[in-house]
Parts: C-alpha cells; sequence; structure tokens
C-alpha cells in the first residue's frame, strides 16, 4: 500500500522549483534551474553541507543543456528546466 505521508506534496515540489528558478541568474535561459539554483535550495533547507557546488554541477550538466558564454571567458552554463527539476524531486 503507498504511503501518503511519504510523498512530496506538489505544493512543496513547486515551490522549491520556483525558489531554485528565480535564483537561477542565466539570461540564455529563462524559467529554467542552475547550480547556483539548486545551491540556494539546499541552504535554505540546511542541507547545503549534503552536496557541494562541484557535485551539483555535474549533475546539472549531466541532464540538462549547456552552452557556452563566450562573454564569460569561456564559462560553460549547464541548466535543466523546471520540469527536470520536477522529476528529480519526485525520483527515490
Amino acid at each position: 500500500p503507498l504511503s501518503y505521508s511519504r510523498e512530496f506534496p506538489k505544493r512543496f515540489q513547486k515551490e522549491v522549483v520556483k525558489v531554485a528558478t528565480d535564483n537561477t541568474h542565466e539570461h540564455n535561459f529563462p524559467s529554467s534551474v542552475s547550480a547556483e539554483g539548486i545551491d540556494r535550495v539546499l541552504h535554505n533547507i540546511g542541507m547545503d553541507n549534503r552536496m557541494s557546488k562541484s557535485e551539483i554541477e555535474d549533475m546539472i550538466s549531466e541532464v540538462g543543456t549547456c552552452s557556452v558564454d563566450n562573454e564569460d571567458n569561456g564559462r560553460i552554463h549547464c541548466v535543466i528546466s523546471g520540469n527536470q527539476m520536477t522529476d528529480l524531486l519526485m525520483k527515490k
């Protein structure tokens, strides 16, 4: 039987994605989530010691979209969509 007490409420999922999106400053990818956004969410819930920024960036680069910013010394910017983040939140 399913235990709904262990479910991640949809309204909470939406709020987490909103905070991550609001803290993403990638102009080429509106409504997207960067490592910076996920890092902010983890910080807000006191879990920022669980994943390093490098680990978050690796995860985003594996499942997301990346581009090279020639105006930022060729820095690679990777993001995932809000829907992808929701999918990640729902995985067990």
